[in-house]
């Protein structure tokens, strides 16, 4: 199989996207966890929600990261700075790049953490 390449973001705003989308969606008919993920993932897009497919080797710049983190581009610096997000400079340039898997590895972390913390709040509240 030739692998072909792909826009990595498919806008809803397209019909046409929407209505593939919602087709390919119905014939997914698996219990699988991929199956699972492609079949919610098509179903977002047919009711409108943009997706966005990165492959975890990809880099983004700290504005990128910020947007898939949902944070700020200075609090993504800060992480930088501070060592929590590994990131390479551009030869000759001050301009950051960031591999999307560490994105996603600090950005599960985070939440890890933000979970633990409201788990102990619920349980002081008892």
């Amino acid at each position: 199989m030739t692998a072909h390449p792909f826009p990595t973001t498919f806008d809803p705003a397209d019909p046409t996207v929407r209505s593939d989308a919602e087709k390919l969606s119905q014939r997914l008919q698996g219990d699988s966890r991929l199956e699972a993920a492609l079949r919610s993932m098509l179903d977002a897009v047919a009711h409108g929600s943009r997706v966005v497919i990165m492959q975890s080797e990809e880099e983004v710049t700290p504005s990128g990261a910020a947007e898939l983190m949902g944070v700020t581009r200075q609090f993504v610096d800060r992480l930088c700075e501070d060592g929590v997000l590994p990131f390479r400079r551009l030869p000759n340039s001050r301009h950051r790049r960031i591999r999307v898997a560490d994105v996603l590895e600090v950005t599960a972390e985070r939440e890890r953490r933000r979970a633990g913390g409201n788990a102990i709040r619920s349980a002081l509240k008892e």
